[in-house]
């Protein structure tokens, strides 16, 4: 195996594994263009099916084959399911589909050539250069910052001694209108500092309060506040609809009313940037209407009619209502452990003082296996959890955790506790496993409780 590592050391293979991790960590976050974009897959594809063929010399034709099919999947929207699947359990992807990157496949004969030139001499450790070349196919590249949508318009006004350009299509996610010495933004979106650990209401509040701010630092720009108690009434025109507008500051305070030419399509209050009572909502061309009733900026109620009736109504959860829920969940993982330690304290006092007997090999062969099936177990039980935690690596993380408490848990069990019936060891896996659901349940409700 070393022997075959060593295709991992040469002088072209260093170079595009240096070039790809440059790209990857500092080039794409600096500079974002389209060199940045294409450097990678053609680094990527170049080192690729050298690793894969060192690791599997007998397959090099099968390696370079299915290295270019799925290249071509991977830059297709048929990736996306498996793209979403792999984010929400593992962790977060980035991909953009962009079939001129299939321009990049032209490196895979040039690949083939490199490794086929008979090696004179190694330039770095062959072993290390393998975790390095693993290293950067797992952390590809820095992930864009996670992005807020605003589903009700959102507008900040400030002083405009130099004008912008009027956009209006989105640019950063903000179209911007100049009014004398005014300027409005309004924002489509936002970046936040970090994914939200619930993306709710309570999430979207967190941001409006600052919201101006992150406009100014988003456009690295520099205003001047527009004092706090100023009034300024201003109508926003477009090609699709009219939006009339209160400020209070730089933030909209007061009535918001958007129309086109034949009906009011939406109808709110704001209070301090922050959506407050009643919204309606009227789609274009329908006989439909949306009415969101809020609290403090977190839905409370919609309710949807149609030709005036109602039709439907729920109540989505606050993150009150969220932390509520999230302790009750925690309790009954509490009462299901408590139920499985008692089990087993009365399998232990019925059986005295007999032990299963089991043979040194088995107990061997279950010290490694049974921290798998706990892990099988709390991914069960975590994904029938409504809500639950979904940071990223995290069962990726619950897995090493579990086999780094599991091996000695499970060796002190069998060599010497030694259970009492067979059946124990598999109440041992639910024991271990509803701690460690308990214990990433626990770090979100932590979570979701900071302020």
């Amino acid at each position: 195996m070393s022997v075959n590592l060593k295709r991992l050391t040469t002088l072209p293979f260093l170079i595009c594994l240096f070039l790809l991790l440059l790209n990857d960590f500092y080039l794409k976050a600096a500079f974002h263009n389209a060199f940045t974009g294409k450097l990678s897959d053609f680094c990527g594809l170049f080192i690729f099916p050298i690793f894969w063929s060192a690791l599997f010399p007998n397959r090099k034709p099968a390696v370079y084959i299915l290295t270019a099919l799925f290249f071509i999947y991977w830059k297709s929207s048929y990736s996306d399911p498996f793209i979403q699947l792999f984010s929400e359990y593992l962790f977060t992807v980035q991909r953009t589909v962009d079939f001129s990157d299939l321009f990049a496949l032209i490196v895979l004969p040039l690949s083939w050539y490199a490794q086929s030139l008979p090696q004179k001499r190694t330039y770095f450790n062959p072993e290390l250069a393998a975790l390095i070349v693993f290293f950067s196919f797992c952390a590809t590249s820095k992930p864009e910052p996670p992005s807020l949508y605003f589903e009700q318009p959102q507008y900040a006004l400030f002083p405009s001694p130099v004008h912008l350009t009027d956009s209006n299509s989105v640019d950063q996610g903000f179209r911007i209108y100049n009014f004398d010495t005014l300027l409005v933004i309004q924002v489509e979106e936002i970046r936040m500092d970090r994914d939200p650990i619930k993306n709710d209401d309570f999430n979207k509040n967190l941001i409006l309060k600052d919201l101006d701010k992150r406009i100014l630092s988003e456009l690295s720009r520099q205003y001047k506040d527009i004092p706090p108690n100023q009034i300024n009434r201003l109508t926003i025109e477009t090609k699709d609809y009219q939006d009339q507008l209160i400020f209070k500051g730089s933030r909209l305070h007061g009535k918001f009313l958007r129309k086109n030419k034949e009906q009011i399509l939406i109808d709110g209050q704001f209070k301090n940037g922050i959506e407050d009572s009643v919204w309606t909502f009227n789609p274009p061309s329908t006989h439909t209407t949306v009415k969101k009733t809020f609290n403090k900026g977190e839905t409370v109620l919609i309710e949807e009619y149609a030709s005036s009736k109602l039709v439907s109504s729920k109540s989505p959860m606050t993150r009150k209502d969220t932390n509520l829920f999230k302790g009750l969940q925690l309790a009954m993982i509490f009462g299901l452990f408590i139920a499985v330690v008692i089990q087993l304290r009365r399998n232990h006092k019925n059986t005295l003082p007999n032990a299963t007997a089991i043979k040194i090999g088995y107990k061997i062969l279950l010290c490694i296996s049974l921290p798998l099936l706990s892990w099988i177990i709390q991914f069960i039980i975590w994904t029938l959890i409504p809500d639950h935690y979904t940071a990223s690596f995290q069962q990726v993380a619950a897995l090493f955790l579990i086999y780094l408490a599991g091996l000695p848990f499970f060796a002190v069990l069998l060599f010497w506790l030694k259970p009492r019936k067979q059946t124990d060891i598999l109440w041992y896996c639910l024991l271990l496993s509803l701690l460690f659901v308990f214990w990433q349940e626990a770090m979100m409700l932590d979570l979701l409780l900071e302020k």
